[in-house]
């Protein structure tokens, strides 16, 4: 089989505390867009292979190869599989490309070995994999809470809109934005009520755009925070997604934004997309 794996941007993300188990409890809004990384799975002689178009992650540290590794071992059953992933979503910039990795494997074996785990046994072991591969396992988007394994998913009318990604040609690391983030007292998960019968309006979401771990990210590179300020300047709204070094802002019809686009110039080796929010 050959599937899409989808990136993520996170439209909100308020960090509430510090967990016992040392991670942080969190409060996003997640949603696929229609940037993917290829991956195929295929029935082999044999063995569990996993092989990546990029060097650097052909090793177990790889997501997809511990969302492999830990399907069989929950299931019992022989590994017989070759996994080749062809990788489009930039590393490190907060668009969740090896999660969305794991979560499509985890998914695609659970399918491809007739459905030997559970929705809820998937669900605990994509969280096993890692805080954020749960949301991929669902289509469009979702409220996450907890460290990211409670997800909620969500209807978003995103009709007429897309989102606009500046990517640099750097990641940013995870660990580290974690590490040098300081908790806030109050914080604005109060603020979240922009919901409505029927889903979340797009307008009201653009509105309440957040992101806490943003600045961390802008404070270690000013560059980002003068594309932020610029794509604000452009469009009206501007923000890092996630812990990564990817700024985004979610805009109107192509249309209309054809003008602002044309004139959007960036530094060499930024990658920009005018992408469709995913199903």
């Amino acid at each position: 089989m050959i599937l899409k794996s989808y990136a993520k941007i996170n439209s909100i993300l308020y960090v509430i505390g510090k967990r016992s188990d040392g991670y942080h409890e969190l409060y996003t809004l997640m949603h696929k867009i229609d940037l993917y990384d290829w991956i195929e799975i295929k029935k082999s002689a044999g063995g569990l292979n996993v092989k990546t178009s990029v060097d650097e992650l052909n090793s177990y540290n790889n997501l997809a190869f511990k969302s492999a590794y830990l399907f069989f071992d929950k299931t019992g059953i022989k590994p017989q599989v070759e996994i080749e992933i062809e990788k489009h979503i930039p590393i490190g910039g907060g668009l969740g490309g090896g999660s969305s990795n794991a979560g499509c494997v985890l998914k695609s074996l659970n399918k491809l070995f007739d459905y030997p785990l559970s929705n809820v046994e998937l669900f605990e072991l994509a969280a096993e994999i890692g805080s954020d591969v749960p949301f991929f396992l669902v289509d469009g988007s979702a409220i996450c809470k907890g460290r990211g394994e409670k997800v909620e998913k969500v209807t978003c009318n995103t009709n007429g809109y897309k989102v606009f990604l500046v990517v640099p040609n750097f990641g940013v690391s995870t660990t580290q934005v974690y590490k040098k983030f300081r908790l806030t007292k109050g914080g604005g998960v109060n603020k979240m009520a922009f919901t409505v019968e029927g889903g979340y309006r797009m307008r009201n979401i653009i509105s309440h755009l957040h992101n806490d771990l943003e600045s961390v990210v802008l404070r270690e590179f000013s560059i980002l925070k003068e594309i932020k300020e610029l794509m604000i300047e452009q469009f009206g709204c501007g923000l890092v997604s996630g812990s990564g070094s990817t700024v985004f802002s979610i805009i109107g019809s192509e249309v209309e934004q054809k003008g602002k686009l044309d004139r959007f110039c960036l530094e060499e080796g930024f990658l920009c997309k005018n992408l469709r929010f995913a199903d």
